[in-house]
This record gives structure tokens, sequence and C-alpha cells, in this order.
């Protein structure tokens, strides 16, 4: 516990050594060139960019008002074509095919180790022969 406050503390500070200079750097600039925080002007390859021209205005938007309810119900609704709706088409699932699965060969692990595995049953059947003398 005390380990993690510790490191805590150390990152902290290391931080605020690293940044600290860096933020008064940056606040000093500004200060003396007079502009404002808001009204930075770009800096870096971006800034060198013509604009695309000037800011278009956009065009006012029209929304269309709803009939009241009370003019909706004393006019009688025109009877409508129905129009044929568009059939869904569900995608096509492939069928399972039967693969071939490889044949793992499950002996490996013995044929690997066959010559341990004697050994040990050597050693068994010899130990099971000296407790059985005694």
């Amino acid at each position: 516990m005390d380990l993690l406050v510790l490191m805590f503390v150390t990152g902290f500070a290391l931080a605020t050594l690293i940044f600290w200079p860096l933020l008064q750097r940056a606040n000093r600039r500004l200060a003396e060139s007079g502009v404002s925080e808001t009204a930075i002007a770009p800096k870096g390859k971006h800034a060198l960019r013509t604009p695309a021209g000037p800011p278009k205005s956009a065009a006012p938007t029209v929304i269309a008002r709803r009939p009241s309810t009370d003019q909706a119900a004393q006019e009688e609704p025109e009877p409508k074509p129905e129009e044929p709706q568009p059939v869904p088409v569900a995608p096509q699932q492939r069928t399972a095919e039967p693969g071939e699965i490889p044949e793992l060969p499950t002996d490996l692990f013995e044929k690997h180790f066959e010559a341990k595995f004697n050994r040990s049953r050597q050693r068994l059947a010899r130990l099971r022969d000296e407790i059985g003398k005694e």
C-alpha cells in the first residue's frame, strides 16, 4: 500500500515538473502576443491551407405544419391505393456439408515417452518385489 502511494506521488511530481513549465511558457507567449485565449491563430501546417471560401449561410429551414386535430376530424380521408410492399428476402443459408475431421494421434504422448514409462514401470515392479519380500 505504501508503495502504491509512493508511486502515485512520484508520478504526480514528475508530471508536474514536466508539464508545469510547458504551461507557463504557453501562457507567457500568449500574454506577449497580446491575443486573447479564445482568438488564438492556428499554427503549423494546417494554418497554411487556404480556406475553401467564405462560409456559406445556411438556407432557412421550412418546417411543414401538421394539420390540427379539429381539421383532420372534419375532413374525411381519401382512400389511398395500397402499394405492394416489397417482400423481404432472407439470406440463403448454406447447408452443413460433412467435412473431413483429421484423426488426431492420441497415442503420440505414449510413443514419445514410452522409454520413460517402461523405466518407471520396472522401478515400481522392483519396489513392489522388495516390499513384498520384507
